[in-house]
């Protein structure tokens, strides 16, 4: 039994194309019972389907590229490449130390993804990894490392990336990740295809299919991001926690099927576009991923989704992608308003 039926489908994805266009809280004033009868049909049907199962992923070695585009690019479903990147710079040098030495005085910014809302800071490098070492709370998200430091391109087989993304694609970026064990990023998704290289330390991972976003149920798309608000069922103020998952408040998830899997050092993950996710630090941890975009194929995979990003208002397509390649952490600015000020600041201190 299918977890949703087309006419669920079909409705879920009006709302969602008003929701984007209309804003959110004008179309619950207008159709709030409505959707709140969607909503209940929804729990009702998954109650009927019953529990969700735990999908194994995929754990490859030697993967040749045919299979790979052929089975699971062009499917959408996510693989690891067990242990394709140990023998890569990346994964013999990358530590906090190494980082440390090297990088420490880059100035960074950084928006808490947990919530963006909170004051950004700017800081160096040495201060996020002293607070690593310290066990505290910072975990320093999307460091434009290669178009700051375009030298490290070295620590990667590029060659290698090139040959699994689209021929047709618009650009691509590398994204670091550096956190401290214990530190998660809760369910969001995008849709820029990523392979993901853990490169130092381990990664827990839970998956979400596409399938699944009347579950997930996110706010209108703002940018090229989207994460899980407090939707269906919530009673604590708080998003559902992939890994302390609590189904009395959020009992939809407990009947839907997920990946939960380690990614291990030297590990890559094809992790395919609007493939919702949440990721925790097993240990000290750092990752990079490598996105590109590729419209055609991410529209494949969602064509709604797409669509509406393409409409996306704050900040709009280009600006978002001009951004992503830039700094991530500048497009969370532009969405709460503040990247004119932290540019602004940025100007006087030259």
């Amino acid at each position: 039994m299918k977890a949703f039926s087309i006419t669920q489908r079909l409705r879920y994805g009006t709302f969602q194309f008003f929701d984007h266009f209309l804003g959110k809280h004008r179309v619950d004033s207008m159709f709030n019972e409505r959707r709140k009868k969607l909503e209940d049909s929804i729990l009702k049907r998954l109650k009927e389907r019953g529990p969700g199962k735990e999908i194994q992923i995929d754990r490859r070695k030697n993967l040749s590229l045919k299979e790979f585009k052929n089975h699971y690019r062009s499917k959408g479903i996510p693989v690891i490449f067990d242990g394709e990147a140990k023998d890569w710079g990346c994964c013999q040098k990358w530590s906090l130390d190494y980082f440390n030495d090297l990088h420490g005085d880059d100035e960074i910014v950084m928006v808490d993804q947990n919530n963006i809302h909170e004051d950004y800071q700017v800081l160096t490098l040495r201060d996020i990894i002293a607070d690593i070492k310290g066990k505290g709370s910072k975990y320093y998200r999307f460091y434009p490392l290669l178009s700051r430091h375009p030298e490290h391109i070295a620590d990667f087989d590029y060659q290698w990336f090139k040959d699994r993304r689209q021929n047709f694609n618009l650009g691509s970026t590398f994204q670091v990740f550096i956190g401290g064990g214990g530190k998660n990023t809760p369910i969001h998704n995008a849709s820029a295809p990523n392979l993901f290289v853990q490169a130092y330390g381990e990664k827990r991972w839970v998956l979400y299919d596409v399938y699944y976003t009347p579950i997930v149920n996110p706010n209108p798309v703002r940018n090229l991001y989207r994460n899980a608000p407090n939707k269906m069922g919530h009673k604590n103020g708080r998003p559902f926690d992939a890994f302390n998952p609590n189904f009395e408040d959020y009992p939809e998830y407990f009947h839907i099927d997920k990946y939960e899997f380690v990614l291990k050092k030297g590990d890559i993950l094809w992790n395919p576009p609007f493939m919702w996710h949440a990721v925790e630090n097993v240990v000290d941890s750092i990752g990079v991923g490598f996105r590109w975009m590729a419209p055609f194929y991410s529209f494949k995979i969602s064509p709604l989704y797409y669509f509406l990003e393409l409409f996306a208002t704050n900040p709009n397509f280009y600006k978002s992608w001009k951004l992503f390649n830039k700094d991530f952490n500048l497009i969370q600015l532009a969405e709460t308003g503040r990247l004119d000020d932290y540019l602004q600041k940025q100007a006087k201190s030259i």
